[in-house]
């Protein structure tokens, strides 16, 4: 099994486009990274799964010191270029500003792990272990996150597919 980063875009970065591997491949599931805020598009093809994951290690904006204890609707202006309803973006709130970034991600061999019975678990721990090392985090960096939530939920949708087709 191999994890792999196909294509990135940060924030500010043209659109990712899909893969010319899944041109002919339909989307199996969406599993939430945050729920009700973020669902990655999950495909299968063959023994690979590609996620196109909509959240990826994004950072938030840091403001210059002008801008500092400025509300939201501030950033609402700045950002999307426009005004917002007073309902979109309050007055008086405060919060943070998202530079999302965006990934397709590759598991090579994912479902043959699946199929061979594997320990779930143990299949999570490698992609995390995997992704640890790629993005040059510490060991166990990404332990009890949410990074690490959604390899969880994504090993056992597939399982339970792959089940349900036996």
């Amino acid at each position: 099994m191999k994890f792999r980063i196909h294509s990135l875009k940060k924030y500010g970065q043209p659109k990712l486009e899909k893969p010319k591997e899944l041109s002919a491949i339909k989307q199996a599931f969406s599993i939430d990274y945050i729920p009700r805020k973020c669902s990655c598009q999950v495909f299968t093809k063959g023994e690979d799964v590609w996620i196109k994951h909509k959240d990826y290690f994004s950072e938030t904006y840091e403001p210059t010191m002008e801008e500092l204890g400025m509300p939201l609707n501030y950033y609402a202006e700045k950002f999307l270029g426009k005004d917002r309803p007073k309902k979109f973006a309050y007055e008086d709130a405060w919060g943070a500003v998202v530079l999302r970034n965006e990934a397709w991600i590759v598991i090579e061999g994912l479902m043959k792990e699946i199929k061979s019975g594997r320990f779930q678990l143990d299949i999570v721990r490698e992609i995390r272990e995997q992704q640890e090392r790629l993005h040059g985090f510490e060991k166990y960096e990404l332990v009890s996150t949410d990074m690490e939530r959604f390899w969880e939920k994504l090993v056992y949708t597939l399982k339970k597919g792959d089940d349900a087709r036996c």
